[in-house]
């Protein structure tokens, strides 16, 4: 037990600095932080954006470069088969032995995993420091995102590795435990939008489009199971339908996906000029003041739904893929539109009732970004991390 007057010092491990999903999850947890209760200290393996930011908010974010081996390791490879490569073990053991170290010397109270690599060397660290380990697990853990033989094995050491495990919904916690036992303590935390993304006022009502095409979009990596191929699909449907809008794809493959977007661009040839490539944008709230519709097109569940939360924030009529941590997310016909998983035609449907019905669009986006003010903000979410240390500590 800590004695609750202090503050929980926390050292925080990333396998990447990229600016990515789960990198930005934590980035704003992180500024939300309360710091007389927290004290932030992050350990990234590479120089990158996500370590300038982290720094730029006050967050002490040091670097200790890792072996390319454990950098190079697939998600389909994670745990008994990589650790047979006596390279990588050598390798995880090394870096796990200098975080452990650091732990140490620092006098770290938790150590706090944010992907799925940094579990593995984190875990080690943490066992050799003795140091308690928090999970936080931000991907589904199922065979619609790993092979299944590598999600059973993950789910099996999460009931036995980590002191505590985080889940961004309830969704990807039913993936981790299926059954339901083996963790002492996990909790939900949803991911939430900083104080200054919030600044959007609540739309007006509008029975008409302010363009004669209105705009419509997809935000997100560059990869099969984010489902741009279904979105070139619908709108091809739409525009055999007879029915006008412009469409704008915004991101960019980050892990070698460049095949895939050959391919969807290819796809999206009998468009013309009403499909986009934007490529990777820095300026996303701007480009989602643009639209006006957001879609989102997973084709697997996705484990929660920030650019959903991040639309929905805009005031945006948001149509999503109906699975995952979204289900939580979107109440259906309420905070916007569910449609199933992977299906262009009906995810086209959806698309045209908003279209022709530009009051119904508007009265789901002005619910949308109540919502997010009421349920999905980075205070929110900075709360539920501060508590949950306070209870796997024994403070009260």
């Amino acid at each position: 037990m800590v004695d609750g007057s202090t503050k929980v010092k926390v050292l925080y491990l990333d396998h990447t600095a990229k600016w990515s999903g789960g990198e930005i999850a934590l980035y704003r947890t992180l500024s939300a932080l309360d710091r007389s209760v927290v004290e932030p200290n992050v350990l990234l393996p590479m120089p990158g954006e996500f370590a300038s930011r982290l720094q730029s908010v006050g967050v002490t974010t040091e670097i200790d470069p890792i072996d390319e081996k454990i950098l190079e390791i697939r998600k389909d490879s994670l745990g008994k088969r990589s650790l047979r490569d006596v390279g990588v073990a050598s390798s995880y053991i090394r870096y796990s032995l200098r975080i452990a170290k650091r732990a140490k010397a620092k006098k770290m109270d938790l150590i706090h995993c944010n992907s799925l690599k940094s579990d593995f060397y984190g875990a080690v660290a943490g066992k050799i420091a003795r140091v308690p380990v928090v999970w936080h697990v931000r991907d589904y853990i199922d065979s619609s995102y790993l092979p299944s033989k590598v999600a059973t094995l993950f789910q099996k050491f999460a009931q036995k590795i980590p002191n505590g495990v985080i889940t961004n919904s309830k969704s990807t916690e039913l993936g981790l435990f299926p059954k339901g036992a083996g963790r002492q303590l996990s909790r939900v935390v949803y991911d939430g939008l900083m104080e200054s993304e919030l600044q959007s006022a609540c739309p007006t009502l509008f029975t008409e489009w302010r363009d004669a095409k209105p705009k419509i979009g997809l935000l997100g990596r560059i990869v099969a199971w984010k489902g741009q191929h279904v979105f070139i699909d619908a709108a091809r449907e739409l525009k055999n339908r007879g029915i006008e809008a412009q469409y704008q794809i915004i991101g960019a493959p980050l892990f070698g996906e460049a095949d895939y977007e050959a391919k969807i661009k290819k796809q999206a040839e009998p468009l013309g000029s009403q499909m986009e490539f934007l490529g990777f944008r820095s300026d996303v709230p701007a480009l989602l003041r643009q639209l006006d519709i957001l879609a989102h097109c997973s084709i697997s569940p996705e484990p929660f739904g920030q650019v959903v939360v991040e639309g929905m924030a805009e005031g945006l009529p948001v149509v999503a893929s109906d699975g995952g941590g979204v289900v939580e997310i979107i109440e259906q016909g309420v905070h916007g539109i569910r449609t199933p998983m992977g299906d262009a035609v009906a995810l086209a449907d959806a698309l045209q009732d908003l279209l022709l019905h530009p009051e119904k669009a508007s009265m789901l986006g002005r619910s949308a970004h109540a919502r997010v003010r009421e349920k999905f903000t980075a205070a929110h979410s900075a709360r539920g991390v501060e508590s949950f240390y306070q209870e796997l500590l024994g403070r009260k």
